[in-house]
């Protein structure tokens, strides 16, 4: 009886370190589908001015660049990429170029709320590698 506890015990071992990985890989999906929404937000927000056009790509960019880093699982320089996002959003929206009437369609909050949607989720694979980032 002892024995057959043993391998049972080891084969459910060797399950969960088969496992583990898919488990990960399916919340890399996760947050790489959640980029890809937010890249489509991205090119449908309105944003005014002569250079309109190259701040949305500047964005699109930052989330590509963001997407990469997610595939090669370096999750805190993913990380450093979305902030740079939020960071000339905030700039589009101080200097009222980025719409902010949920009624126009998306907005430059609803941008930086999918934004924090990504870091949350990013931050959580970073500390199941057993570290924090650190900014």
């Amino acid at each position: 009886m002892m024995k057959k506890v043993s391998v049972a015990a080891i084969f459910f071992v060797l399950a969960m370190f088969v496992a583990a990985p898919l488990a990960q890989a399916t919340t890399i999906t996760e947050v790489q589908a959640m980029i890809t929404t937010l890249k489509t937000k991205t090119t449908s927000v309105l944003i005014t001015g002569k250079s309109a056009d190259k701040d949305t790509a500047g964005l699109v960019a930052k989330l590509d660049e963001a997407s990469l880093k997610v595939d090669q699982a370096k999750f805190c320089d993913a990380i450093a990429k979305l902030n740079d996002f939020k960071a000339r959003v905030n700039a589009l929206i101080a200097a009222g170029r980025i719409n902010q009437d949920p009624a126009l369609g998306t907005t430059g909050t609803e941008l930086l709320s999918d934004a924090d949607a990504i870091i949350a989720a990013l931050n959580e694979l970073q500390l199941s590698t057993g570290t924090a980032c650190v900014f």
